[in-house]
Parts: C-alpha cells; structure tokens; sequence
C-alpha cells in the first residue's frame, strides 16, 4: 500500500528533525495554515505557522519593493535559537526553529532538500 502524502511529510519532517539541533520543524501554507508539523509542547505550531507566513509575506513584499528577485531564504536569529524559512514550492514554506549554537550551514543545504521533496509530495495527485 502506497503512503498517503500525511504520512510522506511526516517522513520529511523526520529526516529533518535527524540532522539534530533543531528544536522544531514545521509546512506552512502561504496563507499561515498549518500543513503539518512536529514540535515540542512549549511551541505552539499554529501560531508558530502564521507567524512564519507572516515574516514571509514581509520579505517577499520588501524584495517586490526593492525588485530585487524571489525570496531563497530568511533567518532569524535570537537569543534562543534561529528561526529559519526556506519556499517549498509556490505554495508552502519549510520552516525550522533550531538551537542557538546550530551548524546553520549544515540546516540550510539539509532544508533546501527537504523544501525539494515537500514541493514534489505537495503536487501530486
């Protein structure tokens, strides 16, 4: 029996949480929906969804402003950790919450496969 697409996002959100030093992961709709998600009980991933589409709505309209092309990716680092947002797709966005002293480089290339698969799992049938 084939997966259903729950189950392969799930799959991708697993792989990601793998790399290691990421506290959440998390497919957010363009519109703030929450797609799917694995978070600790401290992160409320519907809040965490709009917030993340908000942030990315903002860099998109700046970078339409600017005419400086599509957005590839946005971080935001705090205190705590860096909040990390890369497209999956026209439609959804990847994102990720990671500890603070995170091998960033190692989650972006990580993240821009993941955002690859999402994209592809998303349009299927």
């Amino acid at each position: 029996m084939s997966k259903t697409k729950k189950e392969k996002l799930d799959d991708v959100l697993a792989g990601l949480i793998k790399v290691g030093q990421i506290k959440a992961c998390g497919i957010v709709s363009k519109e703030g929906l929450l797609i799917n998600s694995i978070t600790p009980p401290d992160v409320d991933a519907r809040i965490f969804s709009a917030l993340c589409s908000t942030i990315m709505g903002a860099a998109e309209a700046a970078s339409g402003q600017m005419t400086t092309g599509a957005v590839s990716q946005i971080s935001v680092k705090t205190e705590k950790g860096t909040i990390v947002l890369l497209p999956a797709g026209m439609k959804a966005i990847l994102t990720v919450l990671t500890d603070p002293e995170a091998q960033i480089g190692l989650i972006f290339f990580e993240m821009e496969n993941r955002a690859a698969q999402v994209d592809e799992i998303l349009k299927e049938m």
